[in-house]
């Protein structure tokens, strides 16, 4: 009688055992789906807010290597990457970034945070080069390792191959956009200077090319000369001096790969009484256009910096909604003059 039981009893037993056994199977398979449906993101197939999690650790991370914490026309873009990738991270779109990365426009400097990317898992990375060369192994060396990489403002070497996409203007129509307006201010023709940005940057070459193709075509105008001046206003006003020096009343034009050497070069001009001298550049950061503003520049050409970055931002919240999205993104540039600064003035 004792035998059966315990027959019984080890039967409902084993029942019991099979059922729990069916629910929890039931169970695990609901968690796999969700998991199968994380991994199937990663392909980009679904509109999970996992979808860019390379590491496969469940987690979104951003990295933002920045150009420099110093440049008038990259603090307004570091403000709004730290305002932007901090409210993600609050919204639940991103579970961290690594704060900003100081790049010191260094290339070098670059590579090392390219590595602190790489220790913190990142899945998505911003980054402003220094050098279209130098900065190049950072890039290669994230998207190595299947980090997507975002460039922003200039590219380096491998971005067109490497790089998940880029955000950018057309360095070679601001080039032409400001040997116009020398043209157009000064149409009887005269000497010029040519103040460079940091030598191998894509913006510098791009904008000397672009100079280039205005007035290579132009006979009444003559180059004195493509000075280096590292995007540093004190080395233009120097230059804007020593050809003043030279060249008297036949310098009519000091062209700027950037507006921090063009204001300090129309100051020095100005200073020195020689304000019918066109100094004209690139960015149109606040200074210049206060001075475009009250007469004292004749133009800058307005670079949409914090466009470039609202840009790639959008670029990674639609890869990790398996959204489909444009490999390159160029945002224009605008000429502003006394007629139009006050529509770019804060």
């Amino acid at each position: 009688m004792k035998r059966k039981i315990l027959s019984v009893l080890l039967a409902v037993s084993m029942t019991a055992v099979l059922a729990m056994g069916c629910t929890s199977g039931a169970d695990d398979s609901s968690d796999s789906s969700g998991d199968a449906a994380a991994e199937d993101t990663s392909d980009g197939d679904s509109s999970d807010a996992k979808a860019g999690d390379i590491n496969g650790d469940g987690k979104i991370i951003v990295g933002y290597i920045s150009k420099n914490f110093t440049d008038p026309f990259h603090a307004p873009i570091n403000a709004y990457a730290q305002e932007t990738l901090d409210q993600m991270k609050a919204d639940g779109e991103i579970d961290d970034w690594t704060g900003l990365l100081d790049g010191e426009t260094d290339p070098a400097k670059q590579v090392d945070r390219a590595d602190e990317c790489l220790t913190k898992n990142c899945d998505y990375v911003i980054i402003l080069p220094a050098e279209a060369t130098g900065s190049d192994p950072a890039v290669t060396k994230l998207t190595d390792a299947g980090v997507k990489v975002i460039v922003v403002n200039s590219k380096t070497d491998s971005t067109d191959d490497a790089a998940t996409a880029y955000c950018g203007s057309d360095d070679v129509q601001a080039g032409e956009m400001l040997a116009e307006w020398v043209v157009d201010q000064v149409p009887g023709g005269g000497k010029y200077a040519h103040c460079q940005g940091v030598i191998g940057n894509s913006a510098q070459i791009q904008r000397g090319e672009g100079i280039e193709n205005v007035m290579s075509g132009n006979d009444a105008f003559e180059s004195v000369g493509d000075f280096p001046c590292e995007w540093a206003g004190d080395k233009a006003a120097n230059v804007a001096t020593d050809m003043m020096n030279k060249y008297g009343d036949e310098l009519v034009a000091i062209i700027c790969d950037n507006d921090d050497m063009s204001s300090a070069a129309q100051r020095a001009c100005n200073d020195a009484g020689r304000s019918d001298i066109i100094c004209v550049g690139v960015d149109g950061n606040e200074n210049p256009l206060q001075m475009v503003k009250a007469g004292e520049l004749g133009a800058t050409v307005l670079q949409d910096g914090v466009g470039q970055l609202t840009a790639a931002v959008e670029i990674i919240k639609k890869d990790m909604n398996g959204e489909s999205y444009d490999k390159e993104t160029m945002v224009p540039f605008v000429l502003v003059t006394k007629d139009n600064v006050d529509e770019y003035l804060n």
